[in-house]
């Protein structure tokens, strides 16, 4: 794990808008998952991002870099690529933002060694105040469910919690996180 660390350091472009969100997945039972997430984004141009991503678990870490392409500033398309622990295959994603001022949404695929080695994840969010959005998220090996996001002005970050079902492990799961910019 410690190379992990390593390479996400290395992967910190000065002058790039960055994030860090740890979160924890509950599950029936008491069990509960940790996670560290970082992604970063560093303009190219007006239309060019590189961007870099970053996962840590408690036996499974991956780092993707990639592009993003802005064909209008209300849509941004990304590809990317990298390695995950334990395989020596690369891993793919593949993403999409579309949104404006109150409404996004998002979806991201990645792909890894083997048939079962995915993940899909998106998010549907609706600004409702300055403070709290509110949404619905499918997220493999997490769940379908709402999501309900706080941020905190005085520090800027967001807390957020999201109650879903897994259909993959046909149960319960809760997750509760913060996110914070790195700006």
């Amino acid at each position: 794990m410690k190379k992990y660390f390593i390479l996400l350091a290395v992967m910190l472009p000065l002058g790039a808008f960055a994030q860090l969100e740890v979160y924890d997945r509950y599950t029936p039972g008491g069990k509960h998952e940790p996670n560290i997430n970082y992604f970063g984004a560093k303009k190219l141009s007006d239309r060019f991002s590189l961007t870099y991503f970053g996962l840590l678990e408690h036996q499974w870490g991956e780092a993707l870099i990639g592009g993003s392409y802005a064909p209008l500033p209300s849509l941004i398309l990304g590809l990317g690529a990298g390695i995950e622990h334990g395989s020596s295959s690369p891993r793919y994603i593949a993403s999409i933002w579309t949104g404006n001022k109150t409404t996004t949404f998002s979806a991201l695929w990645e792909l890894g060694a083997g048939p079962s080695n995915y993940l899909y994840k998106a998010n549907l969010f609706y600004k409702y105040t300055d403070v709290f959005t509110v949404g619905l998220t499918a997220w493999r090996k997490h769940g379908v469910g709402p999501n309900f996001r706080y941020t905190l002005p005085v520090i800027k970050s967001t807390v957020w919690v999201m109650p879903g079902y897994d259909l993959d492990e046909d149960k319960t799961k809760i997750m509760a996180g913060i996110t914070i910019p790195m700006q």
